[in-house]
């Protein structure tokens, strides 16, 4: 019993998936990209768009959670936890401020490194 539903799953998922694999061979493939203007021609450039739009976003709310951080401290008035609060939205808002800000260089790096597997991979500036 075991040994035909295994036999059924496993032609059943070489039928539905050699398709696919046959189109990622094909030459045709290779030449697809983005038509769409301004949305980036490569993974790379939309990966780099991407970056852009959620750092536009993010730095904003990251901003006015160093404000709260800090009207945290301020108004702690010797409580500890107002404190350990405040402290603590601080740290994590600078972390996420660091991250934000060192987005495009992750992605050079992890575009660079693609690079070096693949010589036709084109890193955006």
């Amino acid at each position: 019993m075991y040994l035909r539903r295994f036999t059924q799953l496993s032609l059943g998922s070489t039928a539905a998936f050699l398709p696919t694999t046959a189109f990622a061979l094909s030459n045709f493939a290779n030449g697809l990209g983005n038509p769409t203007p301004g949305a980036g021609g490569t993974l790379w450039e939309f990966i780099y768009l991407l970056i852009d739009i959620i750092q536009w976003v993010a730095l904003p709310v990251l901003a006015a959670c160093i404000v709260y951080a800090g009207f945290q401290l301020v108004s702690a008035g010797g409580d500890e936890t107002k404190v350990t609060s405040g402290k603590r939205w601080l740290v994590s808002s600078l972390i996420g401020v660091v991250i934000i800000l060192g987005a495009h260089v992750i992605a050079g790096v992890v575009c660079g490194t693609a690079k070096l597997f693949d010589d036709t991979i084109v890193c955006p500036a």
